[in-house]
């Protein structure tokens, strides 16, 4: 039950940071700001922690490899938010991650198939069908590949934090570590696609991006608490649950799903609770 807990609330905060992102006037700058926000957010907190952040062996090493896939997660995402509405994109990124993770967590990782395991992925598959490969009309051209492209680092960053937190890693520093990787990925990719130094490198609506860093580090640090309690096939697959919130969220915002969309974000949600079943 506790560790239900802490993905759904985990689940609530991601939709609603991923919404400011949405919101922010210059994605790709307000992005960076979210990651810089949780990186001196855990950074703070990490010298304050009882014992070793992570003991010998390869946990560490996990942790820096959760940060690449990060770096890749942050650009990819604020790729696919520009090119496509909230509720379209998040359905499909979280869906793509489910669909990686679940097998790679029961064939190397050691997790059980339960019995609705099957009908509960086709459940999935039948949701971001609904959802549709375009997501409407005004959106960009490339929004699936940028969505795909997130729900690849999802899976990479969902898999390594699991096997770093199994090594012994404590869940704030091994945050902190993955975003100090990570924060050099998006200043690299910025400079290289908008040239050093620009007025816009830094985000706009500071008190926007600041608010977005703290639920994105909260959002993380509950689901890092949680990996280390439960299995990392299980725990993706509930906290997509997510969608529900995002496509809410999205409609705060001023989108419009149609029914069908509705129908497909309910599916994906539905599903990923349905694999997460004992």
């Amino acid at each position: 039950m506790l560790v239900a807990a802490l993905v759904l609330a985990s689940a609530l905060l991601h939709a609603l940071w991923n919404a400011l992102l949405k919101k922010a006037p210059g994605i790709e700058a307000a992005s960076f700001g979210i990651l810089a926000i949780s990186f001196l957010a855990t950074a703070a907190m990490s010298p304050f922690l009882p014992g070793p952040a992570f003991p010998p062996g390869p946990a560490l090493a996990w942790g820096l490899g959760a940060g690449v896939w990060e770096g890749l997660y942050f650009l990819a995402l604020a790729g696919a938010l520009k090119r496509a509405p909230l509720g379209w994109t998040y359905t499909w990124m979280r869906g793509g991650s489910l669909l990686l993770v679940w097998p790679i967590s029961l064939l190397f990782l050691g997790e059980r198939i339960r019995p609705l395991s099957g009908l509960a992925v086709g459940v999935v598959g039948a949701g971001l069908g609904l959802m549709g490969l375009v997501p409407g009309r005004g959106a960009a051209r490339g929004g699936l590949a940028w969505a795909g492209a997130v729900g690849a680092a999802i899976a990479g960053y969902t898999l390594c934090y699991k096997l770093s937190l199994a090594h012994g890693a404590r869940a704030i520093p091994l945050y902190a570590v993955s975003m100090a990787v990570s924060l050099p990925i998006q200043v690299l990719a910025r400079g290289l696609a908008h040239g050093f130094p620009r007025s816009d490198f830094l985000a706009p609506r500071g008190t926007l991006v600041v608010g977005a860093g703290l639920l994105c580090t909260a959002s993380f640090l509950l689901y890092l608490q949680a990996l280390a309690l439960g299995g990392a096939g299980l725990l993706a697959t509930l906290r997509n649950s997510s969608v529900v919130f995002a496509v809410l969220f999205a409609r705060v915002l001023g989108e419009r799903p149609s029914p069908r969309q509705w129908a497909g974000a309910c599916l994906v949600a539905a599903g990923a609770v349905g694999l997460a079943w004992p």
